[in-house]
């Protein structure tokens, strides 16, 4: 059985890292689930405002306001199959700040479309992102939103650029490191970058019941 991103993917996969490739063939039969450690050495963007707006996110999960560098890193990864039948992977991740302790959480599912993946930036699944994902040269990840969409009562809307936020997730294997570069991105057209970090980690793959 394929993964969604193995789907999303096609040929280029085989070219990825054996360990990413290994978190990204991650699908609900695969009997294993990913867990992601390490250090976010830079934690940043976000103006004032959007930073006291993140508060409110602290409640759902899904933002915070705090930024800093050398911060613990913790990230689960797990598939199942949502109540629609569609392959899905939670992504939720740990961030140890000196003082609190925040996370953000969000699932990917398949598309509506074959073979896409979508980014579910809400626990409703209203707000989504569409992916295209791309194995760079030297073996790692890329990850690029496209336009943001709301689904709501069967349709499909798409929202204007300037209100949408723009994702990008790069994933390379560091040799000299024998670890994995990690850097996320979050953009919005009006405030500018929303939030940054970058960081080194290791993965493991154990098995799950």
């Amino acid at each position: 059985m394929k993964s969604m991103f193995e789907k999303a993917i096609g040929e280029q996969f085989n070219q990825m890292h054996p360990d990413l490739q290994k978190k990204y063939a991650l699908h609900s039969e695969s009997g294993y689930m990913v867990i992601t450690e390490g250090t976010m050495h830079e934690i940043k963007g976000g103006s004032l405002l959007v930073r006291k707006v993140s508060i409110l996110g602290t409640k759902l999960n899904f933002a915070f306001p705090e930024r800093g560098d050398e911060i613990p890193f913790y990230m689960e990864n797990k598939a199942y199959i949502d109540h629609r039948g569609k392959e899905s992977m939670t992504w939720k991740r740990t961030f140890r700040f000196p003082k609190t302790v925040r996370y953000f959480h969000d699932e990917m599912k398949e598309g509506d479309s074959p073979d896409t993946v979508d980014n579910l930036t809400d626990q409703w699944g209203i707000v989504r992102l569409p992916l295209d994902l791309k194995v760079t040269k030297t073996g790692g990840m890329l990850l690029t939103s496209r336009t943001m969409t709301a689904h709501l009562f069967g349709n499909v809307i798409k929202i204007p650029s300037f209100l949408g936020v723009k994702a990008t997730v790069i994933e390379e294997y560091n040799q000299e490191k024998d670890l994995f570069d990690v850097h996320i991105h979050i953009y919005q057209p009006l405030f500018g970058t929303i939030l940054s970090y970058k960081g080194t980690v290791r993965m493991r793959f154990p098995q799950v019941g």
